[in-house]
Parts: C-alpha cells; structure tokens; sequence
C-alpha cells in the first residue's frame, strides 16, 4: 500500500509539473505576445530588387512599421529559386523578428525540384498571413489569328508543329501552367524559358515565339502599345482589373494558376505573435493606399486566417508537385 501510494503521489507531481510548464508556456507566449516587437523586425525577400515581390515587401514594410511601432527593414537575399532566403529565415530565432516574404513557388514549387534542402526549409517555417495574389496571363502577337484562349486552343490542335510558349525559367508558375494546359487541352506545347521578360516580350511582338505566360504587369506595356494582346487569364472567376480578358477555367477547367505571395516566420514562432503579425496585416491589405500600390502591380490583397493560409498552402503544393511529376519537369543543370 505504502508502494502505492508513494506511486500515485510521484505521479500526482509529475503531472502537476507537467501542467506548470504548459502553463508557463502560454503565459511566456502571452507575456512575449504583448512585449512584441520591442525591436526592429528583419522582413527577408529572397528575390532580387526591382521586382513584384521586392515591392510589395517594401509596401507590407512600410504598413507594419506604422501598425507595429518598430522599423520592419527589408533584406534581399537572392539564390538558387529563393531557396538561400528560405533556408536564412528557416534557421532564424522563432521570435517573430525576422519574417519571410515567400511565393508559392517556396513552398509549393522548390521542395520538388531542389530535393531535400527545400523541404527541409519549408518545414521549419510557419504560415502567417496570406498577402496577395495575380493570376497568370496568356499573350501573343497581335497578329495571331487567336483572339481567345478557345482559338489559341483551337490553333495548337491544328498546328503541324508544336506551339512555342515563354516563360521566365523551368520550374516556375508560368512555366507549369504551359504544361498543365498542353496534358488537359492534349495539344503540343514547346517549351522556351528566359532570364528576363524584355526578352521574352521583345520575342513576343516579334514572332519569334508563339505565345508568352506572364503577369499582366509585365504585358501591359506592349498591349498598350498594340504589339501583343491578353487571350486568356489562369481564373475560372472573373479577374477584376482586366474582366475583359477570357477566363481559361471555363474552357478548359482545372487550368487555374495564380501567383501567391504571403508572410511566414519560423516553425516554433509562439502562436501568440504570428496573431499579432496576422492581425497586423490585415490591416495593412484594409488601407486604401495599400490597396492602389497593390493594383498598380496588378496584384489582388487576400488576407485571411493562418489556417486559410495553411489549406491554401497545401492545395498549391499538391497542385504544383502534380504538374511537375506528370510533365516530368527538372532543372536544368
């Protein structure tokens, strides 16, 4: 009996100890919660400066130093896809003070082409809040006899040769949705990646290529200028900055692709702090100011809950691994 009882009371404080320290857990993550940030916040853009993502860092930046009352300073770290931002933020101190400006392309796209090192990177962040998005366009020459994705669609099916289609680079959005539209329309699509959309574009007015999957941002300028037209957008919906444009997912469903940017922070940051920067953000996507620099990049504010992120984060993945086992896309070396 002795040996019982000695028995229950060891365990009587263990468990006592064991509810101490998720107790002190959650009061540390309060206490942490309502002291942060106490010091300026390091928001990392794996991606050079000048483009879509870089600015909107800088606008979120901006925002967040206003709401959180401490300098939010951006840190661009470029390499090998946005992996060398990734991992930098991946291995940072899970306090909140040094955050990531991601696109899918981390997390739904570079685990299946860069192995090991992405994955690894990508499961030690945590999401926090979604920003925007931009649905992928399809452009071609003014000249092409094609005036809607359904007589782009139409052309390839006839076409003795494989249509030429541009992107940015192997692996990204642009060029799996090229892929995506090729298995689910069944036509031949050829592949012609570039470092840069001058190129691409100047490629583009130029026949030298059939057709180019690009931002609308990036397109304007040429369509403005009557050299290229928009034949189709990534979107079963309507895309309300251009609502002209044909939507591909009513031709051809399943073929929606948007760009997504969004804010995460390392694994272990304490829920109470990724609140904070959640809350923090919708405020930002809610000022009007944010809102216009948005639409000038020809971006979309999203918001959300962190777990709206998360299931979004897991849809975008399995959609892009799909695509780039079915095509068989690899880097190139």
């Amino acid at each position: 009996m002795k040996f019982k009882s000695a028995r229950f009371e060891m365990g009587r404080l263990m468990r006592g100890a064991a509810l101490a320290a998720w107790a002190c857990g959650i009061v540390s993550g309060a206490v942490a919660a309502d002291a942060y940030p106490g010091r300026p916040i390091t928001l990392v853009v794996p991606f050079a400066g000048g483009g879509s993502a870089d600015i909107l860092g800088r606008v979120l930046a901006n925002s967040l130093t206003e709401t959180l009352k401490q300098p939010v300073v951006v840190d661009n770290r470029t390499g090998a896809g946005g992996l060398v931002g990734t991992s930098l933020v991946a291995k940072a101190p899970a306090d909140g003070y040094t955050l990531l400006l991601a696109t899918d392309s981390l997390y739904a796209i570079n685990p299946a082409l860069y192995g090991k090192k992405a994955d690894d990177a990508v499961a030690a962040l945590a999401p926090v809040a979604h920003l925007a998005e931009a649905p992928l366009v399809i452009a071609v020459n003014s000249a092409s006899p094609a005036n809607d994705f359904a007589g782009l669609l139409k052309q390839a099916k006839a076409s003795s040769a494989p249509l030429s289609f541009g992107t940015p680079g192997v692996g990204t959005d642009h060029h799996l949705l090229g892929e995506l539209i090729a298995k689910s329309g069944q036509v031949r699509l050829n592949h012609v990646p570039y470092r840069g959309a001058g190129a691409a574009l100047g490629d583009l007015a130029g026949g030298q290529i059939d057709m180019l999957i690009t931002l609308v941002s990036t397109a304007q300028p040429m369509v403005a200028a009557g050299k290229i037209k928009l034949v189709g957008v990534a979107t079963t919906k309507v895309y309300e900055a251009q609502p002209q444009i044909p939507r591909m997912g009513q031709i051809l469903p399943g073929t929606d692709m948007l760009v997504s940017y969004s804010l995460m922070a390392p694994k272990s940051t304490p829920a109470p702090i990724v609140a904070r920067l959640n809350e923090a953000v919708g405020i930002a996507l809610r000022n009007p100011s944010v809102g216009s620099k948005l639409a000038e990049l020809g971006l979309t504010p999203t918001g959300g809950t962190v777990a709206d992120f998360a299931k979004r984060m897991q849809a975008e993945r399995q959609q892009r691994e799909g695509i780039i086992r079915d095509a068989d896309v690899k880097l190139v070396e």
